[in-house]
């Protein structure tokens, strides 16, 4: 009963945030502003990594995370490019609290990419509907509908090597030549 009012009010949520006007709009891989990236716990040893490598091929002016945790035990600091979303910043009935839904509606981005697996509870759909962004990038395991480009990464599961992939496919849709 309870799971079920929690699905009902996250479902609520996101179709009133995808009824919000969105520009959709290809980014310009030699000018990006901001790129915000989704990753579960399990994948945020590998921040790092992913940061280095989406400055150095997409160099945008701005990088953020957004990491779906249970606790930050690793001594992770949460700032204004990592923002760490807990079971505690959701209310009773699933919904963001609102001091971390307004920071995650000053997340505007112009590329939103999704490497989040959790969506238990659709609780990565709704993630993704608080993001405003003007390009979303996602996988094959998560609601195509909410997303711009879905790529599927086959079998590869390191996070680095799935960024590769989605560079070398934005690169070549850009009309780059120079895809590595």
């Amino acid at each position: 009963m309870f799971k079920s009012l929690i699905l009902f009010f996250r479902r609520k949520n996101i179709k009133r945030n995808l009824q919000r006007k969105r520009l959709l709009q290809f980014p310009d891989l030699k000018n990006i502003p901001a790129v915000t990236v989704l990753l579960d716990e399990n994948q945020k040893k590998d921040i790092e990594t992913i940061g280095q490598f989406v400055k150095n091929s997409l160099n945008p002016r701005k990088l953020r995370f957004v990491v779906l945790t249970e606790n930050m035990v690793d001594g992770s600091l949460q700032d204004d490019c990592t923002v760490f979303i807990r079971k505690k910043d959701f209310n009773i009935f699933g919904i963001l609290k609102k001091e971390k839904e307004v920071i995650l509606k000053s997340f505007s981005c112009e590329l939103f990419v999704n490497l989040s697996e959790n969506n238990k509870n659709i609780l990565n759909d709704y993630l993704v509907s608080c993001i405003d962004s003007s390009f979303r990038i996602g996988h094959s395991k998560n609601n195509m509908q909410l997303h711009d480009l879905v790529i599927d990464h086959g079998i590869e599961k390191k996070e680095v090597e799935r960024m590769k992939i989605i560079y070398k496919y934005l690169l070549m849709l850009s009309g780059n030549k120079n895809e590595k």
